[in-house]
Order: C-alpha cells, then structure tokens, then sequence
C-alpha cells in the first residue's frame, strides 16, 4: 500500500465518521432540528399573491430536516465503499457548499441568535466566520480524498502526466 493510499483511506474513514456522527446527532432530535432548520429566513416573494414567506416554513422545513441526517449518513457510508466513494465525497462537497451559502445568507441578514443545529441540538448562537470555515475545511478535506482518488486511477491505469515542453 502506497503512503498516499494510506492517506486516502485515512481521510474517508475520519470524513465518514464524522457525518455519521453529524447525521446521527440530528437524528436523535428530529423535532429540534427542523427548528433549526425553520431558523433561517430566506424570504421571497409568492408569484401569484404577491406575499412574501420564509422559504424554510413547513412543511419544507421538516422536509430538509428529516432528509439531511440521512443524505449525511448515506455518503458517509458511500465514502466508506470502494465504488461509490467519489459518490459519497461529491455529495458531501455539494452538501457543505449548501450549508456554507446558508450560513453566509443568514450571516449577511444580521440574524445573531442562529441555532443551526449543525450538529444536532444547541443552545449557543451559530460563531458564523467559525462554523463557514469548518466548512471549508470539510470541503478541502472532501475534495483532497477526490484528487487522491484520481491519482491513485491515473496511477494504476499507467498513464503519465503530460510533459511540458520548454
């Protein structure tokens, strides 16, 4: 086993775990994360009564509240699996890329008292400039287990870099 294959093996199970844990955590108390979920305000506009509503009322509150534990622990789950590990790690990229354009919306309507239920129930106020940027860092780590994926097909399928010429 090559160092990088370690790696790569070590990143999904730590990102995998992980989620589980996250998923599972919101799991356990379904009815306070679709409070969270109910927290953030994205208003817009009805087209065919011109009212405007928040985007995260029931019923799509509990909608995204009771599908997100389980998009978490189903990648995660993916990522353990050798042929649906790029599935699982696109998922979770896709998935953060959401939550971070969440967070940053709610961030940037002056909303300070967020529970996001990130990781299942709290009582303490979302850090935004913190939870954005454990976000990315998920992202990164998501996205490096991609490149070693690639590198490892590219390493085995036997084809070379292409060369520069100077």
């Amino acid at each position: 086993m090559r160092p990088t294959q370690f790696l790569e093996w070590n990143l999904r199970i730590a990102l995998a775990v992980f989620f589980l844990w996250s998923g599972s955590e919101k799991l356990d108390d379904l009815s306070a994360f679709t409070r969270s979920v109910g927290n953030f305000q994205f208003e817009w506009q009805m087209p065919w009564s011109d009212e405007e509503r928040n985007f995260f009322d029931a019923p799509t509150d509990a909608f995204i509240a009771y599908l997100v534990p389980w998009f978490e622990i189903i990648a995660a789950v993916a990522l353990l699996i050798p042929y649906s590990k790029v599935g699982g790690a696109v998922i979770l990229i896709g998935m953060l890329i959401s939550f971070n354009v969440a967070l940053a919306y709610a961030w940037n309507l002056g909303i300070t008292d967020l529970l996001c239920g990130c990781h299942g129930v709290s009582d303490t106020p979302t850090n935004y400039p913190l939870k954005i940027a454990s976000n990315f860092g998920l992202i990164y780590v998501a996205s490096l287990i991609l490149w070693l994926i690639w590198y490892h097909r590219r390493l085995v399928s036997g084809t070379e870099a292409p060369k520069v010429e100077p």
